[in-house]
């Protein structure tokens, strides 16, 4: 976006509007409090364009040319409204209420896209395309360089691709300032578009939930898969036994009710237990966490687990015996 430097020059930048103190706060404020959401988005898009976009795939020609005619209409309109802004023609507030009614268009634009496609089964597996992404974040993060590809991502972005990228995603964020003036995030609500595609990625079996693993008194950040089946699961793994060497553990079964395990149940694994609440097993130091796995299907992602429930662990084994 574009406002007034210093000396009367106009400078351009991202700024966001505060409803509740009528005042527009600075771009990297903004940014460094948002920034592991973003991240997380930048590799959301980057493997939906990558990998996960040919599970929605199969164009219905006539309907999607005209959705992307519409498209490159509104890109076209958002940037006359730029340069009218920058002109001085129009106030900011009138600018920011237009340049968010396009993005909101722009955003049920891309959601008629998705539905203008056919997933065709024949040509796409999703557990395969879900191995093929994990074997690039694996290389990546063996080489110490998956982070910085997706913080390079960001970077490069241009002001404008950064707020259209954010306006994408996020309907609206509230953050509070602490004492010492510093932004905390109290609330994200994404767009609805947003969450319609990940439900749609979701009923494929390929979204990731983050978990946490203890392991040496350190806790680690690893992903669960959820929504697959045994069948699903075994294709996931013969894909990436083609690039890695990995090891699959089976949990046993576990006996859900909301959030809570039954301690109690039998589990049936003679490599993991309960205590605790938590479910203990050992690994090597060589080996490293890929991801866990729920074999079962629920009827959405935002559904909590409650009944059996069968817990794997599948885990890379490095060729150097310290774990990093």
């Amino acid at each position: 976006m574009t406002c007034k430097g210093a000396g009367g020059q106009k400078a351009k930048y991202m700024y966001y509007f505060c409803d509740n103190c009528n005042l527009y706060y600075n771009e990297a404020e903004i940014e460094d409090c948002l920034i592991d959401y973003i991240l997380d988005l930048v590799e959301y898009d980057f493997h939906v364009n990558k990998y996960f976009y040919p599970l929605l795939a199969e164009k219905k020609n006539n309907e999607t040319k005209e959705i992307e005619k519409e498209i490159k209409k509104l890109e076209q309109s958002k940037e006359r409204l730029m340069r009218v802004f920058e002109n001085g023609i129009i106030k900011e507030e009138d600018f920011a209420k237009d340049y968010e009614f396009i993005e909101k268009k722009l955003a049920e634009l891309d959601t008629k896209k998705i539905e203008s496609l056919n997933f065709d089964k024949e040509t796409y597996n999703p557990q395969h395309l879900l191995a093929e992404r994990d074997i690039e974040r694996e290389k990546l993060t063996e080489h110490q360089m998956y982070k910085d590809v997706l913080l390079k991502i960001w970077t490069m972005k241009s002001k404008e691709e950064k707020q259209s990228f954010i306006s994408k995603f996020i309907e609206t964020a509230t953050l509070k300032k602490d004492e010492e003036g510093n932004f905390d995030i109290e609330k994200v609500n994404f767009r609805s578009s947003f969450v319609e595609q990940i439900d749609k990625l979701y009923d494929k079996g390929v979204v990731d939930f983050p978990t946490m693993l203890e392991r040496d008194g350190k806790l680690e950040d690893t992903r669960i898969s959820v929504n697959i089946t045994n069948s699903q699961l075994q294709d996931y793994l013969s894909t990436l036994k083609k690039e890695l060497d990995i090891n699959y553990m089976d949990l046993g079964e576990y006996y859900f009710h909301d959030d809570k395990i039954d301690e109690n149940y039998d589990n049936k694994s003679k490599v993991a237990m309960i205590r605790d609440r938590h479910i203990e097993f050992k690994l090597k130091k060589n080996q490293k966490v890929i991801r866990m796995v729920a074999i079962k299907q629920y009827k959405n992602f935002l559904a909590k687990p409650e009944g059996k429930l069968q817990l794997g662990l599948v885990t890379h084994i490095t060729s150097k015996k310290k774990q990093k």
